[in-house]
Formats: structure tokens, C-alpha cells, sequence
């Protein structure tokens, strides 16, 4: 999971919920693993200088992706069959 924001605000949210994911979190205050992936979006009526929604599958061994959904407001969400049927 990449979320466009800085390390510190990432863990003290993380220790405020006792959130715990079973994959790893990347902290991109930069914006720069965002911009590369397509997904920045830095002025819209619901946001500001964050990414839209995305969700990719990427398969490491065959090195390449296998699902794409980029959402096209801060409210849009990958719909889940589609992702279960890509990583099936």
C-alpha cells in the first residue's frame, strides 16, 4: 500500500487504530512512487495534492500488472470481484 503522506503521520495512525496490515506500507510524502504511477492528483473539488483512488495488482514474477483501477473521484473504489478474479 502506497499512501502519499508522511512516515510520522502514517504511524501515529497506525498506533492511534492498532492497525495492522499483513503487507508492507509505503510512505510517499513526496509524491514521487504516485506521480510515476499515474495517480497524482493535485487540485480537484474534493481533493488537494493527494493521489485518486487506485488499486493494482502486480504479479512480482512475471513482473507486471495484472489489475489497474484508478478511481476517478476520492470516493470511487476498485470493486472487489474484479480484483479477486484478476489474482485467481
Amino acid at each position: 500500500m502506497v499512501l502519499a503522506q508522511a512516515c510520522d503521520r502514517i504511524a501515529a495512525a497506525l498506533e492511534r487504530y492498532g492497525a495492522v496490515y499483513p503487507f508492507p506500507l509505503l510512505c510517499d510524502p513526496d509524491r514521487a512512487v504516485i506521480k510515476r504511477y499515474g495517480v497524482w492528483h493535485p487540485v480537484g473539488f474534493d481533493s488537494f495534492n493527494t493521489a485518486h483512488p487506485a488499486c493494482f495488482l502486480i504479479d512480482a514474477a512475471q513482473r507486471r500488472i495484472r489489475y489497474a483501477f484508478v478511481g476517478s473521484s476520492q470516493f470511487a473504489r476498485a470493486p472487489v470481484d474484479a480484483m479477486l478474479s484478476a489474482a485467481s
